[in-house]
């Protein structure tokens, strides 16, 4: 059986969710149980290993940009809701890890990751390294990764959206990240798609998964000639 080491940048994938969940026409939040689901579908795709649960192992993590609440200064509701999103994560496998000096009013990438990727890389824990990321910080996790020659996939997000002074801008994942990754999967052509076109674009979103819709109830088969996005 193969591994993937699946990492999300939580700083990254609040921006995300929060353009869907505020701006965007869906007016919903991402639904994170479907990450998994979609990346076994781009790593098979793309590099074209069967991506069942009978072969292909995700060990998961979660990075998030802010302080454990427990140690931490946050208002009441706040820290509850912090506690509710780990609570979900840990449900769907995750592991989850906070930041060492996060701050909730000026959250930064979670710097925690380069020390696990090198425990992990050093372990021979993976066959192949995913990090869901926009940031520039994590390149030299990629350069690295290429450098072992160990295989990796990049979930990148591009979109026009509001930045805090309420001023348009363009969110890009940047260049050199994406340079340094085997495979790059622009997630925003998949959420943005309004066609169906994409398997998977209506149960990324926490309306769909709310509604009945259950993705790991059987992992549904494409042909690698689906190319979306």
């Amino acid at each position: 059986m193969k591994k993937a080491y699946f990492c999300i940048d939580g700083f990254s994938f609040k921006r995300i969710n929060d353009f869907y969940k505020y701006e965007h026409k869906r007016r919903s939040r991402l639904n994170i149980a479907a990450m998994e689901t979609y990346l076994r579908y781009e790593i098979e795709r793309r590099f074209e290993w069967k991506s069942d649960h009978e072969n292909l192992e995700i060990e998961k993590h979660f990075y998030h940009p802010n302080e454990n609440p427990e140690r931490a200064f946050y208002g009441g509701e706040t820290r509850e809701l912090i506690r509710k999103f780990e609570k979900s994560l840990v449900e769907l496998g995750y592991v989850v890890h906070y930041a060492k000096y996060g701050n909730v009013l000026n959250p930064k990438p979670n710097v925690n990751i380069f020390s696990d990727w090198v425990i992990a890389c050093e372990l021979r824990k993976y066959d192949i390294f995913a990090l869901l990321s926009t940031q520039g910080q994590y390149a030299n996790l990629l350069r690295q990764t290429r450098l072992c020659e160990i295989p990796s996939i990049l979930v990148g997000w591009d979109s026009v959206c509001r930045n805090s002074a309420g001023e348009s801008s363009v969110w890009k994942t940047d260049k050199t990240l994406i340079g340094y990754a085997n495979a790059f999967c622009p997630l925003d052509r998949t959420l943005n798609q309004s066609d169906g076109k994409h398997p998977f674009v209506d149960i990324m979103f926490e309306k769909f998964f709310n509604s009945g819709f259950r993705p790991f109830a059987s992992y549904p088969r494409y042909p690698l000639s689906q190319q979306c996005g």
